[in-house]
């Protein structure tokens, strides 16, 4: 993977402030550089568009009590309206290319890193992107990811996922474009970031 450039430049921080990196870099065994890159950069990336969207933050408990009430069809009808809509106007409201490799770029970074909605696994080939989801959450949560997903990449590219779904996890499989299938998978993979 090709590195981002990087400058370096000074701030002044309070101190409490610089006390919790310190203590949060120690616990992940990172920099105080390292750590605050990363909170910076999903800051830029996420965080700071949030507002436009009208987000709010629930406890994974609350969260999960509420979604158990529904309805597997409820689920699948709520998730596929927000994989329709809150993907493609971040993508755009964003300035990038709504194009195959940012919307698996989305689900690494935003849907997994950021959201944390599940944990991120790539083996994709040659061939296909594989992805998977991984989380902890139960089945409704499996049914809301594999919804919201298919309505991303097929309101996005166009394209239909397959699926295999269990309690706990949700593979992804597309097939990679023709001209993707051309180039070794290491270019593929440096090419679209990761």
């Amino acid at each position: 993977m090709d590195k981002t450039p990087t400058q370096t430049k000074s701030f002044r921080l309070d101190a409490d402030i610089l006390d919790a990196l310190d203590m949060e870099s120690a616990r992940r065994g990172t920099s105080v550089n390292n750590l605050t890159n990363q909170i910076l950069r999903k800051w830029v990336n996420f965080d700071r568009y949030l507002q436009d969207f009208g987000y709010v933050m629930f406890s994974v408990h609350d969260f999960l009590r509420g979604l158990n009430t529904l309805e597997d069809s409820t689920v699948q009808s709520i998730a596929s309206e927000t994989g329709k809509r809150f993907p493609k106007d971040l993508i755009l409201f964003t300035g990038q290319r709504n194009d195959l490799r940012t919307c698996i770029r989305f689900v690494e970074n935003i849907i997994c890193d950021y959201m944390r909605w599940a944990n991120y696994h790539n083996s994709s080939t040659e061939t296909e992107y594989v992805i998977t989801l991984r989380h902890n959450y139960g089945n409704k949560w499996s049914v809301a990811l594999e919804s919201v997903l298919a309505a991303m990449f097929e309101t996005n590219v166009g394209v239909k996922p397959r699926f295999t779904v269990t309690e706990s996890t949700v593979l992804m499989t597309i097939e990679r474009p023709e001209e993707e299938k051309t180039r070794p998978p290491a270019d593929i993979e440096r090419a679209s970031g990761h």
